[in-house]
C-alpha cells in the first residue's frame, strides 16, 4: 500500500494532540467568552490563537485561529504523501474545497462582503486562506469562475460549465448541481480500482452522494404542487451506492415517498423513518456521516483509513470549538451546545 505506513505513523502522532473529552468539557464549561479564549490558549491551538489575536478580536480571532490550525493540519498531512497516496488524500480533501467554493458562490450571489464570506469558509485542501480571500474579493460569480480556472483548481471547469446558465437565469441551484456532479465524478474517478484504499474512498463519496440525494428528494416531495419526473430528474446526482435514479424519483414524489423509504430501509440506509423536521433530518444525516468517517481511524492501519479518520476527528473538533465559542458570545445554554456537538 503506497506510503501509508509512514503517513499513518505521522497521523497517529498528530492524533495525540487532539483534545480529550475532559478538556472539551472544560472549554464548554467556561463561564464567559474571555474565559473560553484563556482556556483555549493553553491547548495546541495556542500559537494560532496568539497570531490571530494580533490581527483580529473576539469571535473573529477564534475563527481565524481554528481555520489556520485546520489548514496547517491538512497541509501537513498532504506533505507526507506523494504518488497515488497523495492523489487519494487530495481527493479526500476536495470535499472541503467544494464546501468553500459553494460558500463563496452563495456569497457572491447574495451580495455579501468579503469578510462575511470568509467567516463562512474553513480553509483546507488546496484552497488556503490566500486563495479563498482572492475568490471572496472577486466582483461576481463569473469572476470567481475565472479565478478558479486561472489557478487550475479541479472545480474550476465545473463552475465554468454552469456559468452560462447561471448568468442567463441567475440559477444558483443549477450551478451548485454542476459542482456536486463534478465532485462526485472526480472523486469516483480517483477511487477507480480494486484496491483497499480506492474502496475506502469510493465508499466515503458514495455515502455523501446518497445522503445528498435523499435530502434533495425529501425536499422535492414536500414541494407544494410537486414537480413532474423530468423536472425532478434534474436534481439527481449519479454515483451513490444506495440511491439510484429510479429510487430517487420514487422518493421525490409525495405520493410514493413512503414506498421509496421502504426500499431505503431494505438497502440499509441509516435513517429508518420518513422525517417530519427537515432541518433535524439533515443534521442527523450530517452527524452520521461525520461519525462514520471518524470511526475509520480504527480501520486498516496500513491504509487510507487512518488518514480519513484522523482528518474527520480533527474537523469535528474544530466544528465543536466554533460552536462553543459562539455559545459564549450569544449566550446559548450548554445543554443545547452539547446536543449540537459532533462526537465520535
Amino acid at each position: 500500500m503506497p506510503d501509508f505506513p509512514y503517513i499513518n505513523a505521522r497521523a497517529r502522532a498528530m492524533r495525540s494532540r487532539l483534545l480529550v473529552s475532559g478538556r472539551m468539557d472544560e472549554l464548554l464549561a467556561a463561564p464567559t467568552f474571555d474565559a473560553f479564549v484563556h482556556a483555549l490558549a493553553s491547548t495546541p491551538y495556542a500559537r494560532d490563537l496568539q497570531e490571530a489575536l494580533t490581527r483580529y478580536r473576539g469571535l473573529e480571532a477564534v475563527d481565524e485561529a481554528l481555520a489556520r490550525n485546520f489548514l496547517g493540519t491538512t497541509t501537513k498531512i498532504l506533505s507526507f504523501a506523494d504518488g497515488k497516496a497523495r492523489e487519494l488524500i487530495s481527493a479526500v480533501l476536495l470535499r472541503w474545497d467544494l464546501a468553500n467554493v459553494r460558500a463563496v458562490l452563495r456569497g457572491k450571489h447574495t451580495g455579501r462582503a468579503e469578510e462575511e464570506i470568509m467567516a463562512s469558509v474553513l480553509p483546507a485542501g488546496t484552497l488556503g486562506e490566500v486563495a479563498l480571500r482572492d475568490l471572496a474579493r472577486q466582483p461576481d460569480v463569473g469572476a470567481v469562475a475565472g479565478a478558479l480556472e486561472a489557478i487550475g483548481h479541479p472545480l474550476g471547469p465545473a463552475v465554468a460549465q454552469g456559468l452560462a446558465a447561471y448568468q442567463a437565469h441567475q440559477d444558483l441551484l443549477g450551478l451548485e448541481l454542476s459542482l456536486d456532479r463534478f465532485y462526485a465524478e472526480h472523486v469516483l474517478a480517483a477511487a477507480h480500482g480494486a484496491g483497499h484504499n480506492e474502496g475506502v474512498l469510493r465508499r466515503i463519496v458514495q455515502a455523501e452522494i446518497d445522503a445528498l440525494n435523499v435530502k434533495t428528494a425529501v425536499k422535492l416531495a414536500r414541494l407544494e404542487g410537486g414537480l413532474d419526473a423530468p423536472a425532478r430528474r434534474r436534481f439527481f446526482i449519479p454515483g451513490g451506492a444506495v440511491v439510484d435514479e429510479k429510487l430517487f424519483l420514487t422518493l421525490s414524489a409525495r405520493e410514493t415517498l413512503e414506498q421509496g423509504w421502504q426500499v431505503l430501509r431494505v438497502r440499509g440506509f441509516p435513517v429508518e423513518t420518513v422525517p417530519e423536521d427537515l432541518t433535524e433530518f439533515e443534521r442527523t444525516l450530517d452527524l452520521l456521516l461525520a461519525r462514520q468517517a471518524a470511526r475509520r481511524y480504527l480501520g486498516d492501519p496500513l491504509g487510507l483509513d487512518v488518514v480519513v479518520g484522523y482528518l474527520a476527528l480533527k474537523y469535528n473538533e474544530v466544528v465543536n470549538l466554533r460552536l462553543i465559542a459562539r455559545s459564549k458570545v450569544f449566550g446559548i445554554p450548554r445543554e443545547v451546545v452539547r446536543k449540537e456537538m459532533v462526537s465520535a
